[in-house]
């Protein structure tokens, strides 16, 4: 270990590690320019920082006991970064992982590499997905049906029904929560959800047109869908006990997005009782 028994990088490692990403922080979700002018006109500012992926010193995040004082020190162990996230990489390193911070290097100066070959960088395809859930089931008595047995009562003036349990219209809905998930390291635009086939939702709740899913987060949508039968209400509980309900068995919905650079992403997905499934 060093004398101050932190592996620090020198001077020169530090600044390669800035020019290299353009002295751009090198979180997708951030990019912020790191260097600028100062008041004087002399003097520049800069809230750049070489940060360590495993730690320069022991105790310290995601610090790996099996490389040399030489290998924590080399700028391979190295991602520059803005003084915002390289404070917040050091709080919570199970989220911000070294597998992380190194997709996060390679991704930053991958993207430099081909500005300066006056390329247009594509960066990798973000990760959504999508989740349906039951939030709660009901179902309504909406009157008897001709199908029920019954018998005159002439001394009562009134029919006795002698089906039982009696056969009803039953109105069964269901209220569901669709999740849109981004889980992917980069934050994601203008999200939109088209619904495609013959079965559909009674309700989906809408999005903005203009919106902002960041980085490893959702959006949670209103869903609400409906059936009709004539039977008793042993089979109307057992169609109410479905959490996905087979009504919306095959019901396609489509997300339309767009990443930081302007590229238009479409995901499929296709709903039946087993499981979401992309395609």
């Amino acid at each position: 270990m060093a004398a101050n028994n932190r592996d620090d990088f020198n001077p020169k490692t530090k600044d390669t590690l800035a020019k290299r990403v353009g002295y751009l922080c090198s979180s997708p979700t951030c990019r912020k320019h790191t260097i600028g002018p100062n008041s004087d006109p002399e003097k520049s500012t800069s809230i750049g920082i070489a940060a360590h992926i495993t730690a320069a010193s022991q105790n310290g995040p995601r610090f790996d006991s099996k490389l040399t004082e030489i290998e924590r020190k080399h700028i391979n162990n190295g991602i520059w970064l803005c003084s915002s996230c390289s404070d917040l990489i050091d709080k919570d390193e199970v989220e911000f992982s070294v597998e992380l911070l190194v997709k996060w290097k390679e991704q930053a100066e991958m993207e430099m590499l081909a500005k300066i070959k006056g390329a247009l960088f594509l960066s990798p395809k973000p990760n959504v997905d999508i989740d349906l859930i039951w939030t709660s089931g009901e179902r309504w008595n909406r009157g008897y049906s001709n199908k029920n047995e019954h018998e005159y009562l002439e001394e009562e003036n009134a029919y006795v029904l002698k089906t039982y349990p009696p056969i009803i219209h039953w109105n069964v809905s269901w209220n569901l929560r669709l999740s849109i998930f981004n889980n992917s390291s980069q934050s994601i635009f203008n999200l939109s959800i088209e619904t495609i086939g013959e079965r559909q939702f009674d309700y989906l709740s809408t999005i903005p047109n203009v919106n902002n899913l960041p980085a490893l987060k959702n959006i949670d949508l209103e869903a609400k869908c409906t059936e009709f039968i004539e039977s008793n209400y042993v089979e109307a509980d057992k169609l109410m006990a479905e959490r996905i309900p087979s009504v919306i068995d095959g019901l396609i919905i489509q997300v339309t997005y767009f990443n930081e650079h302007r590229q238009k992403f479409i995901e499929k997905f296709i709903i039946n009782q087993m499981a979401i499934e992309k395609f």
